[in-house]
């Protein structure tokens, strides 16, 4: 276990599926609970980031996990504030952020990640459509202070712009098309019924 922080972001609203992420059951296991034994050997301290007075069933877990419980600084901003939270929060430079929607969260790509940072740079994934700043590798002295002006001026709070706008921060950026397949299933999110469907797919890893 090293000196790392790993932040998990759940308080999201989860519209589009209509139940609480986290604890969403795949191939009979909460997804919060298959991230934490992904990662609980990793880093030396696990935050999981909530909404202000979320103290529901989700919080429950995550103290039960031995989790940091940290509400976000501001409401209905989205995962700006959550990761700003999370990183303001962290006793360590290199944070590796992540969802709580990932249910096959790889330990040899988070490996991977965080050999490609060294603590000397951020870490992303890149879509056709953008960055991905839900599973990444992020160095708290680059963007503790660069995400409190964004939310201090309230002027860009999608942190996908924010990571590309940001050109002079150190950053690795990985294409996701040039991933190998057990790397995209670390990728692999919940967002929808379909892709609850797919998760329980004996085809998909």
């Amino acid at each position: 276990m090293e000196n790392k922080t790993a932040i998990i972001l759940a308080g999201g609203s989860n519209k589009r599926i209509n139940m609480l992420k986290p604890l969403i059951n795949v191939r009979g296991e909460k997804i919060l609970i298959r991230i934490n034994n992904s990662i609980k050997e990793i880093f030396s301290q696990i935050l999981l980031v909530v909404r202000k007075n979320q103290n529901d069933s989700i919080t429950k877990l995550g103290k039960d996990l031995g989790m940091e419980i940290i509400e976000d600084s501001e409401k209905n901003i989205g995962p700006l504030a959550a990761i700003y939270s999370g990183l303001k929060n962290s006793k360590n430079n290199e944070v590796f952020v992540i969802g709580s929607d990932y249910p096959f969260l790889s330990k040899d790509f988070i490996f991977f990640m965080l050999n490609l940072s060294k603590n000397k740079r951020s870490v992303f994934i890149k879509y056709d459509k953008g960055i991905n700043p839900l599973h990444a590798v992020y160095l708290k002295t680059q963007w503790e202070t660069v995400l409190r002006k964004y939310l201090q001026t309230k002027s860009i709070f999608s942190t996908n712009k924010i990571i590309q706008e940001n050109k002079n921060i150190d950053k690795k950026i990985i294409e996701y098309n040039n991933l190998e397949k057990s790397y995209q299933n670390s990728l692999f999110d919940i967002d929808t019924i379909e892709d609850l469907s797919k998760a329980n797919n004996k085809f998909l890893r």
